[in-house]
Order: C-alpha cells, then sequence, then structure tokens
C-alpha cells in the first residue's frame, strides 16, 4: 500500500530522504506539501498499520492506521528489523493485530497531502515508537480475507482514505498494471518485503517474475508529459504479490 496540520517536508512516495518537516498552526483543510524534491523518487521509507475496528452500520469493518517514516528518517535497517509486533500493539488499546509494512521505495516525484482536523486530529501527528519517529498519514480499509490471511490479496482493489497529488516525472519511467477490464494502476512504490533483492533497475523486467492472474498485464512506458494522480477523500490502490503497491490510474 493511504488528515488540518500545515507541514512543509523534504520527501517522496506515501519520499523523503532530506526533506524537513515544519508544521504550522492547525486549521481545518490546510495542506501538507511535499516539495518538488527530486530525492523524492527512490527514497526509503517504513511503515506501521494498527489494524482495529470502527462502527459500519449494524456491524464493524477493519481498518489500517498507517505511520510512516518518510520525512523524518531513513529507516535505518537495524532499527526496522528490532520493530516488535507485541510491543507496538500494546501501544494503542484495540489493535487486533501490528502490520509491518516496508521497507519500500517512492515512485513519485512529489506528492502534496491534505489533513482534515474536523475528520481525524492526528494527521500530520509525529510520535516516537521504539527506535524510529513516525508521521500519521491515513487510515486503510482491510478486507476480512486480508486480515485472515495476515496482507492483502494480490491484485485485489482496497480503498485508501486520503485526499492527495501524487505526481510522476515524464523523467522516470512508469511501471503499470492493467486489469482484463482495461483498469490501469500505476506503481507508486516498490517492496523489498517479499524479495528483498528488488532494486529499481528490476523493475523494467518485472513481468515475467509476477505470476499475474489471467487477462492481467504488466507494462513499463514513457511518459510524454509529467502525470498527477488527483485524489479527494479515497483512492483505489492494489498490490502484487511482492507488495509492490499501484494506484488507480483509470
Amino acid at each position: 500500500m493511504l488528515i488540518a496540520r500545515s507541514a512543509k517536508l523534504l520527501l517522496t512516495t506515501v519520499c523523503l530522504a532530506s526533506f524537513a518537516l515544519s508544521a504550522t498552526a492547525a486549521t481545518a483543510k490546510s495542506p501538507v506539501s511535499v516539495g518538488n524534491n527530486p530525492k523524492m523518487y527512490n527514497e526509503r521509507y517504513c511503515e506501521y498499520l494498527f489494524v482495529h475496528t470502527v462502527p459500519n452500520g449494524a456491524g464493524v469493518k477493519y481498518v489500517g492506521d498507517v505511520w510512516n517514516t518518510f520525512g523524518l528518517n531513513k529507516c535505518p535497517a537495524a532499527q526496522w528489523a528490532a520493530s516488535d509486533q507485541t510491543a507496538l500493539k500494546a501501544l494503542f488499546p484495540g489493535t487486533l493485530v501490528v502490520k509491518i509494512n516496508g521497507p519500500r521505495y517512492w515512485l513519485i516525484n512529489n506528492a502534496t497531502i491534505t489533513w482534515d482536523s474536523r475528520i481525524d486530529p492526528r494527521g500530520g501527528k509525529v510520535r516516537q515508537f521504539p527506535g524510529l519517529k513516525m508521521r500519521f498519514l491515513t487510515s486503510v480499509d482491510i478486507p476480512l480475507s486480508a486480515l485472515a490471511a495476515g496482507g492483502i490479496t494480490p491484485y485485489e482493489e482496497t480503498i485508501v482514505s486520503r485526499t492527495t497529488n501524487f505526481n510522476f516525472s515524464r523523467k522516470h519511467p512508469i511501471h503499470e498494471l492493467v486489469s482484463p477490464a482495461g483498469k490501469v494502476y500505476a506503481m507508486q512504490a516498490y517492496s523489498q518485503i517479499v524479495d528483498k533483492t528488488l532494486k529499481l533497475k528490476d523493475l523494467a523486467g518485472l513481468g515475467s517474475k509476477l505470476a499475474l492472474p489471467a487477462g492481467w498485464k504488466f507494462r513499463t512506458r514513457k511518459l510524454k508529459k509529467d502525470l498527477t494522480l488527483r485524489t479527494k477523500g479515497a483512492t483505489t490502490v492494489l498490490q502484487d504479490e511482492l507488495q509492490n503497491t499501484y494506484q488507480l490510474v483509470k
């Protein structure tokens, strides 16, 4: 794999290697701008997802609260390897499971995220976890099937609650999945969770490594102009079996 405080960061992807964050006074619907920083592309980040239930009509749904290292640190390997799910779970009462999500690397050049404190006052909040600082980014709907399986089912759409602009530069190739129905999903970040050796240079040939479902295609192409994916309130994402994350384009 997606809130009213204004903050400016040096960053890249949901991109930060040398980003510095400076928060300003909280105002509803005030944007956090991730500046036009070329170092966001292929920059490393990690996330914790704290999964819990929220009321949903007569029942409940499962939601993952996403905390992200980008702009605060580069997710150092030693600290990341020391992540303790049991200790993390105890930090937030009601947490059912903690998903250790990373390391990942952004494939967007820059981004803007807008948090609305009237909806969730945690947006942009920074917290010190054991060994790592992280920022609250968003909440993600977790399908029951994913909860049972311990991860999102590959090639299955998931809804992420966020208001963002993700900007892809024409200077870099874009990697996409195309569904049998013609839906196009752009890779926003690649992962070293399953394949710990996966590198940026490997992505163009990724199609030969994926067990694509019938009718699905993987492609790499050059953009004729910069591409901005704008979402307001929610967006659709999916992952392949290597847990690379893609956002719906059309």
